[in-house]
């Protein structure tokens, strides 16, 4: 007695509810949407067609035709089959035990009158028309367990014309599109798309089926083409075909591929890259809002963006940053209902960037007397100078392959007092090895980058270089991975040792004064230099004490058997100085300045002036003696 009793209650506690159901959904006075399309014919219906449902990816969120009959073509005992789908609002899904109930209607008389089908109370009709002309057909629907005592809610199709024609028209192509072409796997509800086909010409009277190429992603009805996602997480691009069968002829067919997944694909970037996160499929609805979350590879949960953006892009990203997963939770509202869809949670891998970013930092310091040197260059090295070279080596990718190297540092051969350190500790780096050219590298070997990313070096040595040369070298390491195998050499900064004698250098250029004649006598003849200047001088001292230069005529200009009766003077910047055979003073420095060179860049040269004299005829020369000497 009491089951019965609990029976009672529960029935009529569900008869409640079934009639809250049975008044919701879409009237038939309600405004046709634009979306939906009249018959091509334009012929009044039995009811205004009902508003294309609005879908969000490929699941419904009102109720109405999903999938809309179309025209057709024919001829005589030929059967055609018009095909509908309709679509579930929110709260008829949660009428489980609801049903819908069809009833086709034609007209035969250009829609003003409809009567109703006698076999039209299912989703598909078929009809054999057994004569030529036009009919109209619409279908309409209830969804209910047991029929509305109140408030019925028809939802009514399109008006379609089924045209018999005398004759079979053959297609010659089809072209099939979707609805959709992106279908979600993880939802409650399947969802659901179309496939349609259009033929050429477009009055053939052929029958079109559908077929898809893996049923395990989705299915296709083969008659309304209906394309229905699998629900089980399943991914992948389904192949949708669709096959005109002719009278008599070879059948023509025509595919289109729908992607089937979460919303969301795995994106592969490499290190140091942003990835973005695009949500697939249609929006239908405009969302309320899409939230934007982050699962890190301890599955902690963080919500990283908020909005209605359809995709995200994360910042630069990192090792760390592989193996986390994104997903985002759209909510949008349709007929008043809050209608929420999670998109699968997509991997983000990270291509790890195992290149080695080695950076070679050096300098030089000059530990006798370092004035006027660089970093990188040494202007003035001597025989018994003090010097040494230091650095850092740095791989600055922390997740690079590079294992050990070898460091080697080129110097000269004849170096000396040679100490390596490695890390602050001396390192026994055993003979230099010769390259041929009178030089030799200084290496250290097995130097670890796996425990430790940065190391320093530093060589202290002697110099034993007398002569005035340049020499240039610099850090290297050549690196290799735990396999042993080669990776690159690395480079540092280019390092640069001026070696000088210490010494004072001076060369005197001889000067020609050309062929001259009575005419040149009293003026002053300047002579040309076989050279820039006088006298080249070239200053190595590193101690610059004050200097005298000294200028001396040794005798007169003489052809072999005759003097010239001339005077030679030495011109500085206009300031005469007659020379003879006593030394004349004729530049000076004060002390820590080099000795300049004398010449004409200096305004300096020297002048001949003709006595008015006898001449004879002949080549004259005469010795210039030139003297540096340190001032008093």
């Amino acid at each position: 007695m009491m089951n019965n009793k609990k029976l009672k209650y529960i029935l009529a506690a569900l008869l409640t509810v079934l009639l809250v159901f049975g008044i919701s959904g879409k009237h038939d006075d309600a405004p046709t949407s634009q979306n939906v399309a009249d018959a091509a014919t334009k012929v009044p219906g039995k009811g205004s067609p009902s508003a294309t449902p609005i879908g969000l990816f490929g699941i419904y969120m009102n109720t109405g035709f999903s999938l809309q009959p179309t025209d057709q073509y024919t001829y005589v005992d030929n059967p055609k089959t018009l095909t509908t789908a309709t679509a579930h609002s929110v709260l008829d899904i949660l009428n489980v035990l609801g049903n819908d109930h069809f009833q086709w209607y034609q007209s035969t008389n250009n829609g003003v009158t409809w009567t109703p089908v006698t076999n039209g109370k299912t989703a598909n009709l078929t009809v054999t028309p057994t004569q030529t002309g036009t009919v109209y057909y619409q279908q309409s629907f209830e969804y209910y367990l047991i029929p509305p005592v109140f408030l019925h809610s028809y939802y009514y199709s399109n008006v379609v014309a089924v045209q018999t024609l005398p004759d079979p028209i053959n297609a010659t192509a089809l072209n099939v599109t979707t609805d959709d072409n992106y279908l979600y796997n993880n939802q409650s509800t399947s969802a659901t798309t179309h496939a349609h086909a259009t033929p050429t010409p477009a009055n053939s009277t052929g029958t079109l089926q559908w077929s898809i190429d893996n049923n395990n992603l989705a299915t296709i009805d083969p008659t309304t083409g209906e394309i229905t996602a699998n629900t089980k997480g399943l991914s992948g691009t389904v192949k949708v075909t669709g096959t005109m069968i002719n009278y008599k002829a070879d059948p023509v067919t025509a595919s289109t591929n729908v992607e089937i997944g979460g919303g969301l694909n795995d994106q592969t970037v490499d290190q140091g890259k942003t990835a973005t996160f695009n949500i697939k499929g249609n929006f239908g609805a405009t969302p309320d809002s899409i939230v934007w979350h982050k699962v890190d590879t301890n599955n902690k949960d963080t919500v990283i963006s908020s909005g209605t953006s359809s995709s995200y892009t994360t910042p630069a990203t990192t090792v760390a940053d592989s193996g986390t997963k994104y997903y985002a939770v759209i909510k949008a509202t349709v007929d008043g209902h809050l209608n929420t869809i999670t998109t699968n949670k997509a991997n983000l891998n990270v291509n790890v960037d195992r290149t080695p970013k080695v950076i070679i930092s050096s300098k030089m310091e000059n530990l006798t007397n370092n004035d006027g040197n660089t970093d990188h260059e040494l202007t003035n090295v001597m025989a018994g100078d003090q010097a040494k070279i230091s650095g850092t080596i740095n791989d600055e990718n922390a997740d690079s392959n590079l294992a050990n190297g070898t460091f080697s540092l080129t110097m000269p051969g004849d170096i000396s007092n040679t100490t390596l350190y490695i890390d602050g500790k001396e390192y026994n780096y055993g003979m230099p090895v010769p390259d041929g050219n009178g030089n030799a590298a200084i290496t250290a070997k097995n130097i670890d980058f796996t425990s430790q990313k940065q190391h320093t070096f530093e060589l202290d040595f002697t110099s034993n270089t007398a002569t005035n040369k340049q020499f240039t070298t610099t850090a290297q390491l050549s690196g290799k991975d735990s396999s042993g195998n080669a990776l690159d050499t690395y480079n540092g900064e280019g390092l640069t040792l001026d070696f000088i004698d210490g010494l004072l250098h001076a060369d005197a250029n001889n000067v020609n004064f050309g062929t001259l004649t009575y005419g040149d006598v009293g003026d002053q003849v300047n002579g040309t230099i076989d050279g820039n200047y006088l006298l080249n001088v070239t200053d190595n001292r590193r101690d610059k004490n004050a200097q005298v230069i000294t200028l001396r005529q040794n005798a007169p200009f003489n052809n072999g058997s005759h003097d010239l009766a001339a005077i030679l003077s030495f011109d500085n910047n206009g300031e005469m100085t007659q020379l003879n055979t006593a030394d004349q003073q004729i530049s000076s420095t004060q002390d820590d300045v080099s000795v300049p060179s004398i010449g004409p860049n200096n305004s300096q040269t020297l002048k001949l002036q003709l006595s008015n004299a006898a001449i004879q005829v002949g080549n004259y020369t005469t010795t210039l003696d030139w003297t540096i000497t340190s001032a008093p």
